[in-house]
């Protein structure tokens, strides 16, 4: 009889681990699509910025009634600037940066209670 309940116990342990890796794996996926979306935003800034300088020499030169492009453009890449901080705090809270040693900056095991590289005492 125990025997048969070790095995279920083991069955639950393996099917609860099996839940975790499978949340796991779809937050990464989730990961991966907000940075592929940020690259795209990045890119999206660029351009902005790139024809907010022509516009402005151009204007410079003495064209007239761009102002409001400038300003549309500006507006439009504060947006995307935005946009992409917002995507980055979602990144952020779906894979939180690990503890680092206050004295070095080295990368923490969980759990660790002294740094592995310096020594220094990790505070709880």
């Amino acid at each position: 009889m125990e025997f048969i309940k070790n095995i279920s116990e083991r069955a639950k342990d393996i099917g609860e681990k099996a839940k975790e890796i499978t949340k796991r794996s779809g937050e990464l996926l989730e990961v991966t699509k907000m940075r592929y979306e940020i690259s795209k935003l990045e890119k999206i800034m660029v351009n902005n910025i790139e024809a907010i300088g022509e516009l402005y020499y151009r204007k410079f030169k003495g064209e007239e009634e761009l102002a409001a492009e400038i300003e549309r453009l500006c507006q439009a890449t504060q947006g995307v600037e935005q946009d992409i901080q917002k995507l980055r705090e979602q990144i952020e809270k779906l894979m939180p940066k690990p503890a680092a040693c206050p004295k070095c900056g080295t990368e923490l095991p969980e759990g660790a209670k002294y740094c592995p590289d310096c020594g220094t005492k990790v505070a709880e």
